[in-house]
């Protein structure tokens, strides 16, 4: 029996590159740094800020702590208007949500990403928004995940992850969730298979038939 299905946020549910690489831009300016193609630009989603930052401006605590409060000053401002919805999102999770709990697991801070899935519409479709603190600890995948188990009486069993990033396979493979890694996010097929992913779904439209497909496996 599927119990649930826990997702990421960025790059799966939400098409966030626009709206997350104007804010990193717009931090590297401040600190009087060039700003960078989007398209160098797209590795960098799915880890937590600061290990993205870091890998763009080294590894100086001033510099980062610049780096961050300047990229969550904009995001604060502009994510809700600037983040738009994957391709189906509104009628997938609707639908998900009428067969199985949901929840999200994603290494923004819950503070934005609770605002963001309201301002499209379907936050009232998960049973849990778990993100990370703000804080600039480098929190791993795996203990949002864990948070998010919470609402499945602290399980696995039943389970699936969705996400775009070796993260969130590494992260669920912790808990012994299998995860499926779909192609139009931010990772590529090359780093899902790799990581560990079990299955493959071109997109979010694809998720109900494969979900189908892989509750008659458990």
């Amino acid at each position: 029996m599927l119990r649930g299905v826990l997702f990421d946020l960025d790059g799966v549910l939400v098409d966030s590159l626009a709206s997350i690489g104007a804010c990193f831009n717009h931090a590297l300016q401040t600190l009087g740094r060039p700003p960078l193609p989007l398209a160098s630009l797209r590795p960098l989603i799915g880890p937590p800020l600061e290990e993205s930052a870091q890998s763009v401006i080294g590894d100086d605590p001033q510099l980062l702590a610049r780096f961050i409060a300047a990229y969550r000053e904009r995001y604060a401002a502009t994510a809700v208007a600037e983040t738009r919805p994957a391709a189906g999102l509104v009628e997938v999770v609707t639908e998900l949500a009428a067969r199985t709990d949901l929840a999200v697991a994603t290494s923004k801070p819950e503070v934005f990403a609770r605002p963001i899935l309201a301002g499209l519409g379907v936050a009232h479709c998960f049973r849990a928004i778990c993100g990370r603190s703000l804080e600039l600890d480098a929190e791993p995948k795996a203990a949002v995940i864990a948070r998010a188990l919470q609402t499945f009486a602290g399980r696995a069993e039943g389970l699936v992850m969705v996400g775009d990033r070796r993260h969130d396979v590494i992260g669920a493979a912790t808990h012994g969730i299998p995860t499926i890694g779909v192609l139009h996010g931010m990772g590529s097929e090359d780093e899902l298979r790799a990581a560990g992913a079990r299955w493959l779904a071109a997109d979010l439209r694809a998720l109900p038939g494969l979900l189908r497909e892989i509750e008659a496996q458990l």
